[in-house]
């Protein structure tokens, strides 16, 4: 069964909806001080999207859905660094295609004592077939995008966002196995404060 490509926006709306009712944050978040830590783990869905963006064409047309584990440390308030790994299952027609992908991660929160947060990331895509058909099995990565970031506990949060990814081996627009991906990717991530 094919979800609609609307799907990511869900978190979208509940971000919206949830911001409007969330209690507002202590003036500095006291986990987002330089020197604090959190790591994470969830879920997400991506669906295609764009068939070109900006420089990178996106032939791609495989839905995925998959769990990720992050771990990061604030470099200074409401700013970290970490790395990211995802383990993402493709809707292909054909072959059951599974990928693990490993990403730097770099996240800010622009509004001190609020939950918005932007995240940028950057790594690398493993896959046990071709993904996107007829690709290869590695991709580089990229996304980008926001989220919002809910109090569960003085030690537990929970994240809801949606991200641009796009996935490519880069190896140029004359080669034929050079297909790439672009995707909007909602997630939900639970958190725990170190």
């Amino acid at each position: 069964m094919k979800l609609k490509p609307t799907l990511p926006l869900v978190p979208l709306a509940l971000m919206t909806f949830l911001t409007s009712c969330a209690a507002v944050e202590t003036p500095r978040a006291p986990w987002r001080e330089k020197g604090s830590a959190f790591v994470s783990a969830g879920a997400f869905h991506g669906v295609p999207i764009l068939g070109r963006s900006l420089f990178w064409d996106g032939q791609g047309e495989v839905d995925d859905t998959g769990v990720e584990l992050r771990a990061a440390k604030f470099v200074a308030d409401d700013v970290a660094i970490g790395v990211s790994g995802r383990f993402a299952s493709w809707w292909t027609p054909g072959d059951n295609v599974e990928s693990g992908e490993i990403e730097g991660l770099l996240r800010t929160y622009p509004i001190p004592g609020f939950g918005l947060f932007l995240d940028v990331t950057g790594g690398y895509q493993l896959a046990n077939h071709r993904i996107p058909p007829p690709g290869t099995t590695w991709n580089f990565s990229f996304s980008f995008g926001p989220g919002y970031d809910f109090r569960l506990s003085d030690t537990t949060r929970l994240q809801v966002g949606t991200i641009y990814h796009h996935i490519s081996n880069a190896l140029g627009r004359q080669n034929d196995r050079n297909p790439s991906q672009n995707e909007l990717r909602a997630f939900v991530n639970f958190v725990w404060v170190l």
